[in-house]
């Protein structure tokens, strides 16, 4: 069984690197900039709770000479700053936001369901008639009738990632005045299921 339906949740990830040869001078970038990220995106109407730290990495940078040893090159920090949106018009704004305030990096962009139940249950809805109706045809063929089902199993019930989804960056000279475009497309919801009947002798 197979239900499409449009995407009304939207989880976005974007990346704070900065380096420079002193530890402390890169956290303190880190941070400046990663602040300036997430209220430029609360200034969208987008909750606190929404908004989440995803990952965090301080490392030191070596650069390797001709011989092949390893000399310290500085530091380098990443904070991932992680969007949870249910208006899926504010995702273009949002990613332009999180660009234009110092993050450098769109980790992921992912579509979902708030109410992921719903679908998936219509989906095995439609696998169990499906399975009834093509038992009926051969039970048909063969002269015979359906008396009972004897078992159920659901092989698989899953929602897969948005067909036809787009994203892209406007590729004109005054690329600050437009917004990102994304189109979401839509998700699929597919679950199939094994049912064994009992047919008359």
């Amino acid at each position: 069984g197979i239900v499409e339906t449009q995407p009304d949740r939207a989880t976005i990830s974007v990346g704070v690197l900065t380096r420079a040869k002193n530890p402390s001078e890169v956290q303190n970038l880190n941070a400046k900039t990663a602040a300036s990220v997430i209220n430029s995106i609360v200034a969208l109407g987008v909750e606190h709770k929404n908004i989440s730290t995803g990952n965090y990495n301080f490392n030191p940078v070596y650069r390797h000479t001709d011989s092949g040893k390893a000399i310290l090159d500085g530091y380098e920090a990443s904070n991932s700053v992680t969007i949870i949106v249910d208006d899926l018009n504010l995702v273009g704004k949002i990613i332009d936001a999180a660009l234009n305030h110092g993050a450098n990096q769109v980790n992921s962009l992912n579509f979902g369901l708030r109410d992921k139940n719903l679908h998936q249950d219509e989906a095995l809805r439609l696998a169990v008639l499906d399975a009834r109706r093509k038992a009926e045809i051969c039970a048909a063929a063969l002269g015979k009738m359906i008396l009972s089902v004897r078992s159920v199993s659901i092989n698989s019930n899953h929602i897969s990632a948005p067909r036809n989804y787009k994203m892209a960056a406007a590729m004109i000279e005054d690329a600050a005045a437009y917004e990102t475009p994304i189109e979401s497309g839509t998700l699929q919801c597919s679950a199939s299921v094994h049912v064994e009947f009992e047919i008359s002798r």
